[in-house]
């Protein structure tokens, strides 16, 4: 019973909290985009965001996207009046690899594959292709 207690606290709550993430709450009028850099930096300092942000917009939708040097990289989800309605991964402020669109009852309303920021061609054909030739 001791061995056990000790393993949760010694070892697994660390190991939760390791993966937990923070995000600091900002409003977009905090933020301005320097078309000359293009970074996305704090209007107050000038400075560029680095972390995970929640940014939010008219009150109705929330950007969750993480930066490094004002670049946007990594996974990034929008939120619509508290629902998720889009998620894919930036990588160098473009979108990259597969974008889910949703619908307001949370199933997908579409996917969209992104290339250095560009649409594929025939992104949707070519990942049912993928998948119906797996099998």
């Amino acid at each position: 019973m001791l061995a056990g207690i000790f393993f949760l606290f010694f070892f697994l709550i660390p190991i939760s909290n390791a993966f937990a993430q923070t995000w600091i709450n900002i409003e977009l009028e905090q933020t301005e985009y320097d078309d000359a850099t293009d970074k996305t930096c704090l209007k107050e300092t000038g400075e560029p965001l680095n972390g995970n942000y929640a940014i939010k917009f008219n009150g109705f939708q929330t950007n969750f996207e993480p930066f490094t040097d004002g670049f946007k990289n990594g996974e990034a989800k929008v939120y619509r009046h508290k629902k998720l309605a889009e998620k894919g991964t930036y990588l160098n402020n473009l979108k990259e690899g597969i974008w889910f669109y949703y619908k307001e009852d949370g199933t997908i309303r579409k996917r969209v594959i992104y290339k250095k920021g560009k649409t594929e061609p025939f992104g949707d054909r070519r990942l049912r292709w993928e998948r119906s030739s797996k099998k």
